[in-house]
């Protein structure tokens, strides 16, 4: 594999100037990528060894079959999927999958209080508006 084919112009030149730090930099801004993912990914640029295209924290490059495997509660087999997919090793590929799983975890936890706090406040706040339209509409009515 090519280790320009994989860094992003910007962030080859940085490296060329020998701005290590900017580099790593424009590579957290280009790729999402967390600081010790892009310094992962600097240092094997520039050690000559292969700098696959890492999966986000966010969980947006992550394959199919490993947000499927997720899914299914397989942690184990949703690493050996990324690891296969895209070629990252061991300690980023569970590290990606952990962060997409937290993420998951997390969101669905706040979708679960919105779903089940949200109800309770609409319909208090319903009630409130109903019996104020009433209260309008019998002032109105009795002021005739």
């Amino acid at each position: 594999m090519n280790n320009e084919n994989t860094l992003p112009d910007s962030v080859l030149q940085a490296l060329q100037e020998g701005q290590t730090i900017e580099a790593i930099k424009l590579l957290r801004q280009s790729s999402g990528l967390g600081l010790k993912e892009a310094k992962d990914r600097i240092d094997a640029y520039q050690q000559g060894k292969p700098t696959p295209a890492t999966a986000s924290a966010s969980g947006t490059l992550l394959p199919a079959s490993v947000h499927a495997a997720l899914n299914s509660g397989n942690k184990i087999e949703a690493i050996k999927l990324l690891r296969e997919q895209t070629g990252l090793g061991l300690k980023e590929a569970k590290d990606a999958v952990e962060a997409m799983s937290d993420s998951e975890f997390t969101i669905a936890k706040k979708q679960q209080r919105q779903t089940i706090e949200k109800p309770a406040g609409v319909n208090l706040l319903g009630w409130l508006a109903g019996l104020a339209a009433l209260a309008g509409a019998l002032y109105y009515f009795h002021s005739r």
